[in-house]
């Protein structure tokens, strides 16, 4: 088994992982809006409309789906990453793609995520876009821990700390002001 050490360095690149994947997952959003010529808000987790509403559902689609999109593309790069390293500190990066998804889907009887509004829009349900995503991500976490033999030990302990860095994401939310 290689050695995986949750030490200073991983534990700020799992803190840097979550900030920049909330980030720029909402940061996806915002810039597709703006490129469909909306006048857009953001905070770090969420973006929407300043004012107004989309003009159809294409554009609002669009920009519903711009976030996942980022996200799986995260998610896929790290993947082949650490494929090809072999260095687990890129794996926060990989698992925290996964774990944001997952924590979307589970609310979405509360308020449907991203991939839950296009699939019902795509009259599937709101549920089969969202389980397909994180069926997808879980396949690249698991495989990845499964080729690395990353332990569960690592596991256990990421999924904690990017819960608490999560977590704390979303209580800060409502302080942070909007760009």
């Amino acid at each position: 088994m290689k050695t995986q050490r949750i030490n200073i360095k991983y534990i700020a690149l799992l803190i840097l992982g979550v900030l920049l994947s909330f980030g720029l997952h909402e940061l996806a959003h915002w810039a597709m809006g703006k490129s469909l010529g909306y006048d857009m808000g953001m905070t770090l987790n969420s973006a929407f409309l300043k004012s107004g509403e989309y003009a159809n559902s294409f554009d609002r689609n669009m920009v519903t789906a711009a976030g996942p999109l980022f996200t799986i593309f995260q998610a896929v790069l790290f993947f082949y990453i650490i494929r090809r390293t072999g260095n687990y500190y890129f794996y926060p990066f990989l698992l925290i793609a996964f774990f944001m998804r997952f924590l979307a889907m589970g609310l979405t009887p509360i308020n449907p995520n991203d991939e839950a509004r296009i699939s019902h829009f795509l009259g599937l349900g709101y549920w089969i876009l969202p389980i397909l995503v994180c069926l997808t991500l879980f396949y690249l976490v698991r495989t990845t821990t499964i080729e690395q033999k990353y332990s569960v030990k690592l596991n256990v302990l990421s999924i904690v700390l990017i819960t608490l860095c999560t977590s704390a994401i979303i209580m800060s939310d409502q302080y942070i002001k909007t760009i």
